[in-house]
């Protein structure tokens, strides 16, 4: 499935369109720096009735966020990672196979310890559109 967003203000009427093909698991997001994938995830959040203000995970790596119709929902950020190790020592794999919702940016980064089975979304941005792919 492939979704063109020209506009911001096209966001919130095209993420309801995404939330219908993402099963509650794991999401992989992929795309460049700067292709809009925390606004992105941030926005699928809301709309998944999270009482948080979502925010980039670059930092603190892992955000977690309740949501009064999911429960936990995880965003994670993989960028600043040095090695799988980190990310096992800090306890990724539980959220990987919670069967929440759990959103990885720059999953390239833990490679190793995803699962099988993960739904795959692709940012990309060119020129004044974004264009999302979802990948089941």
């Amino acid at each position: 499935m492939e979704i063109v967003i020209g506009e911001l203000s096209e966001l919130k009427a095209k993420v309801t369109q995404i939330i219908k093909e993402l099963p509650q698991g794991l999401i992989v997001v992929d795309g460049a720096m700067g292709a809009g994938k925390t606004t992105l995830i941030a926005e699928i959040c809301r709309q998944l009735d999270v009482t948080d203000e979502p925010m980039s995970p670059t930092y603190p790596i892992i955000n977690e966020y309740y949501s009064s119709s999911y429960g936990s929902i995880y965003h994670i950020d993989c960028y600043r990672l040095e090695s799988e190790a980190e990310a096992q020592n800090i306890g990724m794999e539980d959220y990987l196979y919670s069967g929440s919702y759990c959103f990885v940016e720059w999953a390239d980064n833990i490679k190793k310890l995803l699962p099988d089975n993960y739904v795959r979304v692709i940012v990309q941005a060119r020129e004044n559109i974004r264009i999302i792919t979802i990948d089941k």
